[in-house]
């Protein structure tokens, strides 16, 4: 007997957000002391670090006919609580987690925590898909999984600050203003860029990554902050003597500088925030 029917075989998309606090460390055993630091720097240490973390969990489906919800919110939120937060909230991951305990080779780096929560969830869904497994070890760093193998989504988040002035050399001096207002101000005007940039991976079975944050941070450094850090992008840079320095264009041009710098490791997304109202997506060609 079909007890609830589907409303009209359309897909919602639901988040719930929850915290957690959680230690542990990275480790392989069979490395030294020395040798695990130089491979995952001060995560390393045996006595442990923590973090406050921060999961958002998608589900999907259609609304059911009898009440038009997809699923019932304290429905969700008992799931989360029980196979979650109960597993992880003041714990200690590598000591006190049943799957990262079983398999001591798994680090809990944020890649394979996301793994480990959708396949915690999974089984406990009814009427509902998970979506996505969206966790923050913090707020500059996190990790997205779509139930893909071994394929996770990595963010790390950079600040640097710019000046600018939005003018094109195609345009009149009138147009210019006309078009760009008083971000045409000819002495210039400035931000606090944020950058998110993601690269996409499978996660590496020996170190739980999908890619060497140090890494990661290196690049940004060199191609990102040496260039365009405390600079005015018409003035100081090459890349926008003759572009217009405007976010569209400054997101493409870090991206062409950018990606070639990461392979083997594959970006996915850069995300540019102008200002809290407005930022910038760009994924290539």
């Amino acid at each position: 007997m079909v007890i609830e029917s589907l409303h009209n075989n359309m897909n919602y998309y639901l988040t719930r957000r929850v915290e957690f606090e959680a230690a542990h460390y990275y480790r392989i055993p069979e490395l030294s002391d020395k040798e695990n630091h130089e491979l995952f720097g001060p995560t390393s240490n045996p006595n442990s670090h923590g973090h406050n973390y921060v999961l958002q969990v998608t589900v999907k489906g259609d609304t059911l006919a009898s009440n038009g919800m997809l699923i019932n919110i304290k429905d969700l939120d008992s799931i989360i609580k029980e196979h979650i937060v109960a597993e992880y909230d003041h714990k200690h991951i590598n000591l006190q987690h049943p799957a990262f305990i079983q398999d001591s080779s798994l680090q809990p780096t944020s890649e394979n925590i996301a793994i480990q929560v959708w396949q915690s969830l999974t089984p406990h869904l009814q009427n509902a898909d998970l979506h996505l497994v969206h966790l923050y070890e913090e707020s500059a760093l996190s990790a997205e999984y779509y139930g893909e193998g071994q394929m996770v989504y990595l963010t790390k988040v950079y600040e640097f600050s710019a000046s600018h002035r939005l003018h094109s050399i195609t345009l009149t001096d009138e147009e210019n203003k006309a078009i760009f207002g008083k971000c045409n101000n000819p002495y210039g005007h400035g931000h606090n860029y944020m950058l998110e940039v993601t690269v996409k991976g499978e996660v590496d079975p020996r170190t739980g990554m999908v890619t060497d944050i140090d890494l990661l941070d290196q690049v940004i450094e060199k191609q990102v902050f040496s260039r365009f850090d405390h600079k005015h992008l018409n003035l100081d840079t090459i890349e926008f003597e003759k572009v217009n320095p405007t976010s569209e264009n400054f997101v493409r041009v870090l991206w062409e500088i950018v990606e070639p710098q990461l392979k083997p490791v594959t970006l996915h997304r850069l995300r540019l925030q102008e200002t809290p109202k407005s930022y910038f997506d760009y994924y290539g060609d």
